[in-house]
Parts: structure tokens; C-alpha cells; sequence
């Protein structure tokens, strides 16, 4: 019984202590079913088959006809510590950046108290201004530009606009786009040209809200975030777009190339499944991601595996990396 008194460890990845508790008993019983499990840890069916069923999910266990074995924690305990590790400091970095945020903040509502105060650099665009604003914008800014597109192919002005980014890309400015995945489905000429010309384009299964950003002089934001319409907030507070930036790389760190959108050639065998993997996407989001059932992505990776002469999915990306797939 000294097990079920030890420290636990794992919470800290979202496993809970009767969790644990099980994933331990199966690291040393390998081949127990759930009835060894109820009688040792003393724990009603349906709490214990919800353990395993957590277990089964983070692939820390594999059942065979009812047999319940551990893959090697090594491989199955560090994957789950990688991608926490990424998170935590992802989120570092945007606490980071939000602390910078709040400090000029305060100077502003320092300032605002002050009878000279200066107000923010914000202005409302109308609707009708909207496409001769981001022509100037592209013409005239500096620096790389970045959009969130939910939607970009259902606008009026979009062949105007990418006219516009081609001529800067091929003047040599850098360009980068998020799109959501359903593009590579219901419009992806709409952005074939731009990859041509040289635009990064990554995707993911949703994109929150339209945003242009312009190097680090201006964002365009929706007046109400999520609008498809309306007024616009063109924000030239360095502040502020330094946070939009910021925010932008959160997405693009999690966003996947759009390899689908290039076609991958038979020496970039399964390249946008590679893509995900290496980012760490889970199953079901890149099903979501590249429109497959679960049950496909899970035999194209079984299959890719299997090509690669991998054993696991971290082995793969290391000889993908190797041949030059990524």
C-alpha cells in the first residue's frame, strides 16, 4: 500500500491522482485488465475505466482485447513534457509582453490625469474607405506585413489587394498569412497566387478575426473583433501593435505550413501531416485541420511510419528532418 500514499507528480499534465494511480499499477502488472485494477486499487468500475480512458487518450497505456499494457514512459511521459514545456513558454513569452503592455499603460492613465493629456493613436475607418486605406498602407508602410484571413477569398477587393502584396513581395518586402484549413477546400486558388509570389502561408482549423498588420508603424483591427465588416480601427499606437504582433506569432507558432496548398510531390510524401506532427498537433486536430476522419489520419500516420522505418512519431520527424522532408 506504500504506492498509494507516494507523492504524485504528473497533475502538473493534467492527470489526476486516481489516474496516476492506475497509469502506475500498469507500469508494473503490464497485461491487467480493468478487474485487477478494481481489486487493487479498491475503486468502482466506472472510476477506474474513466482513469483508463484518460490513460488511453494521452497514449500512456495501449489496450490489447481487454489487456493493458504502458507504452515506455521515457517516450510517453516526455512527449506530454514537451508540449507543456512549449506551452509554458509560449506563455512566458506572452506574459512577457503583456507585462511591457501594462507599464505603458499606466503611464497613459498617468498621463490621461494630466490636463495636457495626449490621446491614442486610433481611428475609425469607414467601410467605403476601407480598400483605398490598405492600398496606402501597403504602398507606403515598411517592414513585413502580416494578415489573419478567415474569410479573405469571399472579399470584393481581394484580387486588388493581392495585386497590391505581389508587387511588394517582388520588390522584396515579406509577407505572411493565417488562413483557416476549410481554404484548402472551398477556395484554394485564392491563395495559390500568393504563395507563388513568395507570401508564407500557414493555416488552422479557425482564424479568429481579420487583422493586417503593417512592419511595426500600424494594425487594422474590426471595430468589434470577429466582424467581417463594418468600421475599422486602424491603431498606430506603438504599444498596442507590438501587442498585436505579438499575438500574431502566438498563432503562427501554432498555425502548420500549407504544404496541400503547394501540392506535395513524391519527394514530399505526406508533408502537411509531417508538418502537424512536428508542430505536435494532436490527432483529432489535424482530422479537423486537413478534413480527414480520424480514423484516416491515424492509418496515413501508421503508414507513414511504416515509410520512414520510424517506430514512433518523434522518430519520424527526426528522419524526416534527416531526408529533407522538413
Amino acid at each position: 500500500m506504500a504506492d498509494v500514499h507516494a507523492s504524485r507528480s504528473l497533475g502538473v499534465l493534467g492527470i489526476e491522482e486516481s489516474a496516476e494511480r492506475a497509469y502506475r499499477f500498469v507500469l508494473r502488472n503490464p497485461g491487467c485488465d480493468i478487474n485487477d485494477l478494481c481489486d487493487r486499487i479498491g475503486a468502482p468500475v466506472q472510476t477506474v475505466q474513466a482513469d483508463i480512458d484518460m490513460l488511453l487518450e494521452r497514449r500512456l497505456v495501449r489496450a490489447v482485447e481487454g489487456a493493458l499494457t504502458a507504452e515506455p514512459p521515457e517516450v510517453a511521459l516526455g512527449r506530454l513534457l514537451q508540449h507543456e514545456t512549449r506551452r509554458l513558454g509560449d506563455l512566458e513569452e506572452a506574459l512577457a509582453t503583456a507585462e511591457g503592455v501594462v507599464r505603458t499603460y499606466v503611464a497613459e492613465h498617468r498621463s490621461g490625469q494630466r490636463p495636457d493629456r495626449w490621446p491614442v493613436s486610433v481611428d475609425l475607418i469607414p467601410a467605403a474607405e476601407f480598400a483605398d486605406l490598405l492600398m496606402a498602407l501597403v504602398t507606403h508602410s515598411t517592414g513585413e506585413m502580416r494578415a489573419l484571413r478567415p474569410d479573405q477569398w469571399l472579399l470584393p477587393m481581394g484580387e486588388r489587394m493581392d495585386a497590391a502584396v505581389t508587387e511588394a513581395i517582388k520588390a522584396g518586402r515579406s509577407s505572411r498569412a493565417i488562413y483557416p484549413s476549410r481554404v484548402i477546400e472551398l477556395s484554394p486558388e485564392s491563395v495559390h497566387a500568393r504563395v507563388r509570389a513568395g507570401e508564407a502561408v500557414k493555416v488552422m482549423p479557425t482564424v479568429p478575426t481579420r487583422m493586417l498588420i503593417f512592419g511595426d508603424e500600424a494594425a487594422v483591427l474590426p471595430q468589434r473583433w470577429g466582424d467581417t465588416g463594418g468600421i475599422r480601427l486602424l491603431i498606430r499606437e506603438p504599444s498596442i501593435v507590438a501587442l498585436c504582433i505579438a499575438y500574431y506569432e502566438q498563432l503562427w507558432s501554432r498555425a502548420v505550413g500549407a504544404s496541400a496548398l503547394r501540392g506535395a510531390t513524391r519527394q514530399e510524401p505526406q508533408l502537411a501531416l509531417l508538418e502537424m506532427l512536428a508542430s505536435g498537433a494532436k490527432d483529432e486536430q489535424i482530422a479537423r485541420s486537413l478534413h480527414m476522419s480520424l480514423r484516416t489520419v491515424r492509418r496515413r500516420i501508421a503508414t507513414m511510419l511504416a515509410e520512414l522505418g520510424a517506430d514512433t512519431r518523434f522518430q519520424a520527424g527526426m528522419e524526416a528532418v534527416r531526408r529533407g522532408w522538413l
